[in-house]
């Protein structure tokens, strides 16, 4: 018997170009609760600071820290909006994009 893996959800999103240059934000989410956030000059970058981010959480759920959450992996190619499965050592989870709120209840209707 197979164990539910945890989930979290992100959003990465590019920001309005400015005097720093293009930027990307992203965020990190379990349910409602927004665990982490911030922004990058690449979205390459701001993904892996999201699988960074998401390593740290992940520990902290299973109660321990995180020595080197920069290692952590995903099975597959990982870009904006896709779904993948983390892997942090022992440690496994699932990374999806983040529903809106009004995409949610749309779904659900």
């Amino acid at each position: 018997m197979e164990e539910e893996l945890p989930t979290f959800s992100y959003v990465i999103e590019p920001l309005p170009p400015s005097q720093l240059g293009r930027r990307w934000r992203w965020q990190l989410y379990r349910g409602e609760r927004l665990l982490a956030a911030g922004w990058h000059y690449g979205q390459r970058q701001a993904l892996g600071a999201l699988r960074t981010a998401t390593s740290r959480a992940l520990h902290e759920l299973a109660g321990i820290v995180a020595l080197r959450p920069e290692r952590a992996t995903t099975e597959g190619r990982f870009a904006a909006g896709l779904t993948v499965q983390l892997t942090c050592g022992e440690l496994r989870c699932i990374l999806a994009p983040r529903l809106e709120p009004t995409a949610a209840a749309a779904r659900s209707a």
